[in-house]
């Protein structure tokens, strides 16, 4: 390995480390959770698109999958709302494993898609900023029904499908989905490309 690529593995190791701390400190202290009646808005989800926009989808998905675990280790010992505990797998359901699979695979799949995004988008519109936008927009978009999916369909069998299209609707226009999709364009698209930068002048 080359000097030049043992610096840029080195800061990207660094990044991924301050990622993973800023994922644990939202998560274990509680900010990065906000509970609003029966639902908890989230901003967790931005170090994981963070991480993709920057370090591209193999960290981007390592994230994902810590942001899962932190997720069923909050609902296990502070979870608040009935929405909470379904996270956790000993959260009183008896459903572990749906559990397990809600806190994990949406969060895995939000940490790779945002690089294919962010590339996509690029080759078409050329500003970088309006790319990441774009991409931590729909990134957490896709996140979010994914998560309201598994909820819906694992837990709540017995609702009618409309209804079930109808809950899934109204909560990402809402207030919970809105601003967490708010929170991503603005945030995302800020700290993302200035690290792009600093990563591609290593190597």
């Amino acid at each position: 390995m080359s000097k030049k690529s043992n610096t840029v593995k080195i800061a990207q190791m660094t990044q991924l480390a301050v990622l993973i701390a800023v994922l644990a400190i939202l998560s274990l202290s509680g900010l990065g959770l906000i509970t609003t009646g029966i639902v908890s808005i989230t901003i967790l989800h931005i170090p994981v698109i963070i991480g993709s926009l920057t370090l591209g989808p193999k960290y981007g998905g390592v994230l994902g999958l810590i942001f899962g675990i932190l997720t069923m280790v909050y609902a296990t010992f502070r979870g608040v709302t009935p929405v909470d505990m379904m996270f956790s797998p000993a959260g009183g359901h008896g459903m572990p494993v749906q559990a397990i699979i809600m806190s994990i695979v949406p969060r895995i799949i939000l940490g790779i898609i945002p690089w294919f995004l962010f590339n996509l988008f690029h080759k078409v519109i050329k500003k970088e900023y309006t790319c990441a936008a774009i991409a931590a927009g729909l990134s957490t978009l896709v996140h979010t029904i994914l998560v309201l999916g598994c909820l819906y369909f694992m837990f709540f069998t017995e609702m009618d499908f409309s209804t079930v299209l109808k809950n899934i609707f109204l909560t990402v226009v809402g207030l919970n989905g809105g601003l967490e999709i708010l929170a991503a364009v603005l945030i995302c698209s800020a700290i993302s490309i200035p690290l792009r930068r600093y990563l591609k002048s290593k190597e």
